[in-house]
C-alpha cells in the first residue's frame, strides 16, 4: 500500500481555498532585542497567501470565546510553507482588503505532521 501524499492534499487545499477566498497577507511581527534592553526592536513582514473567510454558525457563537462578529479563516499552506512560514500565532495579523485582522485562535490542519490548512478565528 502506498503512503498518502499530503502535500498532494495541501496543494489541493490551496487551490480551493485560492478559488472560493481571496489574497490576504499574513502579517508578523518580530521583536529583536536591541542594545537598550528597554527598547527592543520590531519587525514586520507581509507574506502573500489566499483565505476565504466564513461567518460562524449560530450554534458556534458563544458570545464569550466566539462572537456575533467573529469571522473563520481557511489559510493557504502551501504559499506560506514557500515563504518558509510552517507555523504562526495570534501576534500575526491576517491583512484582509488593506485591514490588518485580530488573530483569535489558530489550529493547524496538520494530518500526520505535514499542515495542509490554517483554521483562524477572526476578531473583526
Amino acid at each position: 500500500m502506498a503512503a498518502f501524499d499530503y502535500l498532494e492534499s495541501r496543494d489541493d487545499a490551496d487551490e480551493l481555498i485560492q478559488e472560493f477566498g481571496q489574497a490576504v497577507s499574513l502579517r508578523i511581527v518580530t521583536t529583536t532585542a536591541g542594545a537598550d534592553p528597554s527598547e527592543p526592536s520590531q519587525s514586520t513582514a507581509d507574506k502573500a497567501t489566499y483565505a476565504a473567510v466564513l461567518t460562524y454558525s449560530k450554534s458556534q457563537i458563544d458570545g464569550k470565546d466566539i462572537l456575533r462578529t467573529d469571522r473563520r479563516a481557511f489559510v493557504a499552506a502551501g504559499p506560506l510553507a514557500a515563504l518558509g512560514v510552517t507555523d504562526f500565532d495570534t501576534t500575526a495579523r491576517l491583512v484582509i482588503d488593506g485591514s490588518a485582522v485580530q488573530i483569535m485562535n489558530v489550529d493547524p490542519i496538520k494530518p500526520a505532521a505535514t499542515v495542509v490548512a490554517f483554521d483562524v478565528q477572526l476578531r473583526m
